[in-house]
């Protein structure tokens, strides 16, 4: 069995280097919108789809495109050396790991991408890139002599670059061994890697509305798919008897309409006798019909359902999700029938799927991926006497719902980040699979469950903020307002996507490794929890002024002490309660006082005396402490969510959202992700440059 393990990247659009591990079922990705998703569909579509090579100067990365500059002042030079300025161009490459088992006979169209002499060897690295050949460096780098001297040369030099990068670029497909990069195979063309690796795309469906634009009839006109797929010479006896049974039957209609037409015609032949027709000259008219059942389904078939009294519903009378499911299916059917159907059956099939949940409710979404492999099953019914459909799915989605349901070793979070270069961004992807395993296993479960229950929107924020209960939650959408109105208009949190989370009081700690791992910048919002031993041998809350220590694990994990004491945690500057991208927030006295609240309702209460009838006394923390035992949390929290205009935001709270409201810091640099047990595809940075590229 030959699957596709991993999928190398380089300098497609945002995508400028990125190594994806891809599952053997189905890969899930998710990420905000502009992180490279739809990049990742669109570079396997212009280099083994229908857009085969249909590559712009503006596919290339932003980071990468300097690279012209640099090649074409190497141009320039006196004497200059074309190898070098060949080398210096960009490329667009993509990187293909497969894995396989040794002890097949025949491993059909992988063998001529296994080129190393190690017989322990069970991978296979296949390279397509786009690239300059060295007979093309004239036409892509010199300019016309009406550019030439230009006052703005890097203008001019990437305006020429759009007519001339296809003409002088053109795709490339090589093997390379995985135990010595410096040993490849060319190839003429890509036939052999489409051979192998056979691909498919269900895009994003947007024209099943019926919108000005859209198209009411598309699930009709997958049925022409299907038809030339059930007509091809390999296709199953079944389905070939389908095809023939509908010839036979558009035949049929044929020579009734050709008997018909032909009685019709010989009825106008007394009147064409008056004007002399026909003439001696003139041959017999005789009509004659042919109906091309391929135009007949694509431009004549409608999908109905099924009502009542002989009124049947056309396809847009139906729900949209309906037919945005009927359509996916119908979609894989017609892939699933090609796969067949192809003579010399393909290694492996990879089919993209994009945003499948659009129009679909939430408990569909949630089983989408869970049933895919149930409809693999079921399509390969059909074939008996064949092996089950050897096909992989990429899924990109921007549904919590349909993420969350994913277990976190298929997911593959696309980050958009900042590089060095002004305006310029980048992807970076985050393996789970690599980065849940620093997770502990207990803690792994729950935020697995957890994610799956609550629908947290986690993958798609662009910051997040978590608080222990109910209350902050219901509070927080007011509170966020009201710290708004302090903050310059760039800075305002009302115009990012801020996603906030109830985790309660014992679990905030559980998320700081996969916090860490998404480089989400994030504020925890928690109690200090304020406990003192009691002569019965308890802990027992109490106000921080008598308080020995917090109760509040949250706190102990981010200081890495189990014992810390309150005093401890009131003199934690800003810098300790930062970590990059997370910072905590839990009680500090309000500006002008030296009272510290335990919890968020005694917080709510000091930042607030007036309103609860409490003076600003030496007693004002004890009284706001007994207060808050007496808290109607639900009451008090659509108070002041609703009810109250205009009150002061804890202090606590209102540091840790500003310090939210900032942008994040710089990510840090991505790691070379490495397929286990396969070595480092060719391509990066080190590794020799191919034949005839960059």
């Amino acid at each position: 069995m030959v699957k596709l393990s991993n999928v190398r990247v380089e300098g497609f659009r945002l995508l400028e280097s990125v190594d994806i591990a891809i599952e053997q079922g189905a890969t899930v990705i998710v990420g905000r919108n502009n992180s490279g998703k739809t990049s990742l569909t669109e570079v396997f579509d212009k280099f083994l789809g229908e857009h085969l090579g249909s590559f712009r100067l503006e596919d290339f990365s932003a980071a990468v495109r300097a690279h012209f500059v640099t090649a074409k002042a190497a141009r320039d030079v006196v004497d200059s050396q074309p190898e070098a300025v060949l080398a210096a161009l960009p490329r667009i490459a993509l990187t293909l790991t497969f894995t396989y088992d040794g002890a097949e006979a025949d491993l059909g169209p992988l063998s001529p991408f296994i080129i190393d002499l190690d017989p322990a060897c069970t991978s296979a690295i296949a390279l397509i890139e786009y690239s300059c050949s060295l007979n093309k460096l004239a036409p892509l780098l010199d300019l016309p002599d009406y550019e030439a001297g230009a006052q703005n040369a890097n203008e001019v030099l990437f305006r020429h670059l759009r007519d001339a990068i296809p003409a002088a670029y053109s795709i490339k497909c090589f093997a390379i061994d995985p135990t010595d990069a410096n040993n490849r195979r060319a190839f003429d063309g890509t036939a052999e890697l489409k051979a192998l690796l056979q691909t498919g795309f269900v895009k994003a469906q947007r024209t099943l509305d019926m919108g000005k634009r859209g198209d009411t009839d598309v699930i009709g006109k997958l049925l022409n798919k299907l038809f030339r797929t059930a007509s091809n010479l390999n296709a199953s006896p079944g389905d070939q008897e389908i095809a023939t049974q509908l010839k036979a039957a558009v035949a049929g209609i044929e020579q009734t309409m050709q008997g018909d037409f032909d009685d019709q015609l010989k009825g106008l032949l007394p009147a064409l006798n008056s004007f002399g027709f026909p003439s001696l000259n003139d041959t017999e008219l005789r009509p004659q019909t042919q109906i091309d059942v391929e135009s007949l389904l694509t431009d004549n078939t409608r999908i109905l359902y099924t009502g009542t009294d002989g009124v049947h519903l056309p396809e847009g009378y139906n729900g949209l999700g309906t037919r945005n499911l009927i359509y996916i299916l119908l979609q894989l059917e017609a892939l699933h029938k090609t796969y067949r159907s192809t003579a010399a059956r393909p290694g492996t099939h990879l089919v993209f799927i994009e945003e499948p949940e659009a129009h679909l409710h939430p408990q569909m979404q949630e089983v989408f991926i869970t049933q895919l492999n149930e409809a693999i099953a079921t399509l390969s019914e059909k074939y008996p006497g064949e092996p089950v459909w050897q096909v992989q799915f990429i899924v990109s989605t921007h549904s919590s719902h349909l993420a969350n349901a994913a277990q976190f070793d298929a997911i593959r979070y696309f980050l958009n980040e900042p590089t060095a270069a002004q305006g310029v961004r980048r992807t970076k992807v985050k393996d789970f699979r690599k980065g849940a395993a620093a997770i502990q296993s207990d803690d792994r479960s729950f935020l697995q469950q957890y994610m799956t229950l609550t629908k947290c929107d986690l993958y798609f924020a662009d910051k997040v903020i978590l608080v222990e209960g109910a209350t902050e939650k219901i509070l927080m959408p007011r509170i966020l307002k009201l710290v708004d109105d302090t903050l310059p208009p760039e800075a305002k949190l009302c115009r990012q996507y801020i996603t906030t989370m109830e985790v309660g009081g014992a679990h905030a700690q559980v998320f700081y490794p996969l916090l860490d791992f998404l480089e989400l910048k994030t504020l925890i919002v928690t109690d200090i929890d304020a406990v003192r031993l009691h002569p019965d041998g308890k802990l027992r809350k109490c106000p921080c002024a008598e308080a020995e220590r917090t109760s509040n694990n949250a706190l102990k994990r981010w200081f890495d002490d189990a014992m810390i004491s309150v005093a401890a945690l009131t003199a934690k500057t800003p810098d300790d309660k930062t970590r990059r991208f997370c910072r905590i927030a839990y009680q500090m006295p309000e500006d002008g006082s030296a009272h510290t609240a335990r919890s968020y309702e005694d917080a709510l209460i000091l930042a607030n005396l007036d309103r609860f009838g409490i003076a600003d006394d030496a007693a004002a923390a004890e009284n706001a402490f007994d207060a808050a035992q007496d808290f109607k949390k639900s009451e008090e929290a659509i108070r002041f969510a609703i009810i109250e205009d205009d009150w002061n935001v804890p202090k606590y709270i209102r540091e840790g959202l500003v310090w939210l409201s900032e942008p994040p810091p710089p990510p840090d640099a991505p790691p070379p992700i490495v397929p286990e047990d396969v070595p480092p595809a060719p391509g990066g940075a080190d590794a020799p440059a191919a034949e005839g590229a960059a």
